[in-house]
């Protein structure tokens, strides 16, 4: 089957594997029921009605006759293949002959066309991938009355020959090679756990949610919602053993912004295949979107784990450490300001030193005051007050700024949290110069600055450098504040 990553991954795997919801807890599609209905077809009938039936919802004029009267084609021609055959193994090796070599079927990798998945344009175009191509397989070994199973794996679609006696794995995708099942079961053993549906032989009604599946991702990466839930809803109810269904629900949801939602359906996945790196990328982001940064880091930390390899994983943890320290710092993006912001910041004048009786406001563009021996407002005294200006500090590019102080008398400043300088206490009659650095990234970061006056003069200044400029910023442009 197919799979999709939420909105931040946007990756498609090229495999094909079914995905299924909580059959326990049905839930409604937008739009449509949540019963698995398709042009009135009974899943556990004929699987070629089956397939014609779901192939009708993206092409409503198909010639049903036209179908059935190709699959009947095969069939006689796989019967005089094995006329006066008798060994299991080459008469499951028939249909590979039948498709690859006489009717020259081909593989694709383009999972996301419902060209390549519906039977009515495989068995025209004779072109499919490993789902459609084993639904005609298997159309054609239920015409013929062989005992061919379709079988599913992680991201993966193939058909088995199994009479009781003999098994036969045929990988369609390369023309009908056998295929060491046991070995691909081998290597994922860790992982697989006894109610997922992998690996056995499924029965029809299984093998149309698998089709219902994929029929549901094509609508999910055409972006047709509402279809892409019903679909998949529709395939939950029928398989919900398998866990890709639940992934691409978790998806859907997380494309809504559902998270909660999302996240339960891809903690569904991961009980029946805890193996599924893509689900633990998607619900690191469903986690990340409903503000469990901490979760959300856990669940790529395993995922690289599992797949050291895997690009966007990787790609999430860089950018989230990145996003930890905005977190840490109170600090955010460029592009998500925050509400209602004015030029300046907003300074609050106390009387007294201790920032504990407030007078006045006022907002401030620059941070250059001399006072003198006067006092800053009528609301307070010449001496013996004290501000805090609070407010945004934005960086359009980031880098590190050295913040050039004069103070008579104390004062200290915090970026995002952090003091990055004090010196709180009375200087007398001569102001204090100095220095301060921080390393900041493009963004919004949180800036306080407190200032007392004692006695005497009253003046600050702050002035502020990017990266050692001959040139302090304009901080007019720089400051801003939340009324």
């Amino acid at each position: 089957m197919h799979t999709r990553s939420l909105p931040l991954v946007v990756v498609l795997l090229g495999t094909v594997t079914a995905c299924f919801g909580q059959a326990e807890t049905p839930e409604v599609a937008r739009g449509g029921a949540p019963r698995a209905e398709v042009a009135g077809a009974s899943w556990d009938g004929p699987l070629l009605e089956i397939a014609i039936d779901v192939a009708r919802g993206d092409h409503p004029d198909l010639d049903a006759d036209a179908v059935r009267a190709e699959i009947r084609r095969l069939a006689e021609r796989w019967r005089r293949l094995v006329a006066d055959e008798s060994d299991p193994i080459l008469r499951a090796d028939a249909f590979a002959t039948v498709l690859f070599e006489q009717e020259r079927f081909a593989s694709v990798a383009d999972l996301d066309s419902p060209e390549n998945l519906h039977i009515d344009s495989v068995l025209e175009r004779k072109r499919g991938y490993c789902l459609s191509l084993s639904i005609v397989a298997l159309a054609l070994a239920e015409e013929v009355g062989a005992p061919l199973h379709g079988v599913a794996a992680p991201n993966h679609f193939y058909v088995r020959w199994d009479d009781g006696v003999v098994r036969r794995a045929l990988e369609l995708t390369r023309r009908g090679e056998p295929l060491d099942d046991a070995r691909i079961k081998a290597q994922i053993d860790d992982f697989l756990l006894d109610d997922t549906l992998y690996f056995r032989n499924l029965t029809t009604r299984e093998v149309a949610g698998v089709l219902m599946h994929n029929r549901g991702f094509v609508a999910l990466v055409e972006g047709r919602g509402d279809r892409a839930r019903a679909d998949l809803l529709a395939a939950a109810e029928l398989v919900p053993g398998l866990p890709e269904v639940h992934r691409n629900l978790g998806v859907l949801h997380g494309e809504a912004q559902e998270w909660q939602a999302g996240i339960t359906r891809l903690e569904r996945a991961l009980m029946l295949y805890p193996g599924d790196v893509d689900a633990l990328v998607n619900l690191a982001l469903c986690r990340h979107g409903a503000g469990d940064l901490e979760r959300a880091r856990e669940d790529i930390d395993i995922a690289l784990l599992l797949d050291p390899s895997h690009a966007r994983a990787a790609d999430l943890l860089h950018a989230w450490e990145h996003d930890t320290a905005f977190t840490s710092s109170g600090a955010r993006r460029l592009s998500d300001p925050p509400p209602g912001l004015q030029p300046g910041l907003l300074g609050t004048f106390h009387r007294g030193k201790t920032l504990g009786r407030p007078a006045e406001r006022r907002v401030a563009r620059t941070l250059e005051f001399d006072w003198g021996r006067s006092r800053p407002l009528r609301a307070v005294s010449d001496d013996d007050f004290s501000v805090r200006w609070e407010g945004w500090l934005k960086l359009p590019v980031g880098g590190r700024l050295t913040w050039f102080v004069v103070a008579n008398d104390g004062v200290r400043i915090d970026v995002g949290g952090t003091r990055i300088l004090d010196q709180w206490r009375d200087v007398g009659y001569s102001s204090w110069t100095g220095t301060a650095d921080v390393t900041l990234p493009p963004g919004w970061h949180p800036l306080r600055i407190d200032y007392f006056d004692s006695s005497g003069n009253a003046r600050l200044v702050c002035l502020v450098s990017r990266d050692g400029d001959e040139f302090p910023l304009d901080l007019s442009k720089h400051l801003f504040h939340q009324p």
